[in-house]
């Protein structure tokens, strides 16, 4: 169902930049990805808003403090209000909150990692700063792009499964070399 909706805004882009809403069958395809029903730094229940270049969900007041990081750090855009552009829309389906989450603990990012690493009190807004502007938050987010971008032009959107299959077998002839 996703698929089919986001081919037809990929031919309605051809007319239009951008999309008046985040498409409802890519919505639902979204909300059910793992750790999307919670905001990505705070843990908040039901987050409405997504820092785009991140793949992620985070709420209100979360999107405040990714705001003031700058786009060229992360780019916010509320799931309901603002407009969305056809990539975009494939970063977050390709992203996710458990998909960052895993790279936050991977790279020592958890709340816990920010607060020892600073050896100080610390709060919401310093640990989401510590986060996303490292050198390893940089490199998700232009690997997020670069992603989204192939996806978008490997043709008709098959789903996050099809996306990573794809990407597996020359992982695993650069392994077995």
């Amino acid at each position: 169902m996703a698929s089919a909706e986001l081919e037809a805004k990929r031919c309605l882009s051809e007319r239009l930049s951008s999309y008046p809403s985040f498409p409802p069958a890519c919505l639902a395809l979204l909300k059910s990805i793992e750790g999307n029903d919670r905001c990505i730094d705070c843990g908040g229940r039901d987050p409405q808003w997504a820092a785009v270049s991140f793949g992620a969900l985070v709420c209100l007041q979360c999107s405040g403090h990714h705001r003031s990081l700058g786009v060229q750090v992360s780019k916010v855009r509320s799931i309901e209000m603002d407009e969305w552009n056809l990539d975009e829309v494939i970063a977050m389906l390709e992203g996710g909150n458990e998909q960052l989450s895993t790279f936050f603990v991977r790279h020592a990012l958890t709340v816990e990692d920010c607060v020892v690493k600073k050896n100080k009190a610390i709060n919401k807004e310093n640990v989401i700063r510590l986060r996303y502007k490292t050198k390893a938050a940089q490199f998700y987010r232009q690997q997020m792009q670069l992603h989204a971008t192939s996806v978008l032009e490997s043709g008709p959107y098959r789903g996050r499964e099809m996306a990573r299959r794809k990407k597996r077998p020359s992982a695993t002839r650069r392994n077995s070399e």
